[in-house]
């Protein structure tokens, strides 16, 4: 469903709250936590898929040191980038999810 407007959500969420029977900050936050879990699984798995690959980011780094990146692959410092943004990303979810 697409809300284009700050009128059409705010209907959508009276009408949602009144058939779910709940509060708008219970609905808010519910849906906040929910989206916030799946992220944390994506990330989870894809951080997963690098320790396959490369058994830890610090394995990854030394790797990078001792080699280098050759000019015709990125891909180890892309995957470098990727699982230090994954780290982040997944340390700011846990803090938001800590407030709540």
């Amino acid at each position: 469903m697409t809300v284009t407007t700050g009128t059409q959500l705010r209907q959508f969420l009276q009408k949602a709250t009144a058939a779910l029977s709940i509060s708008d900050e219970d609905l808010l936050l519910r849906g906040i936590t929910t989206e916030a879990t799946e992220r944390i699984f994506s990330l989870k798995r894809a951080a997963l898929r690098l320790q396959a690959k490369y058994g830890s980011l610090e394995a990854l780094e030394q790797r990078i040191k001792l080699e280098g990146v050759s000019p015709d692959d990125h891909t180890l410092y892309t995957d470098l980038l990727e699982w230090r943004a994954i780290r982040q990303e997944l340390a700011e979810l846990v803090s938001l999810l800590e407030m709540v």
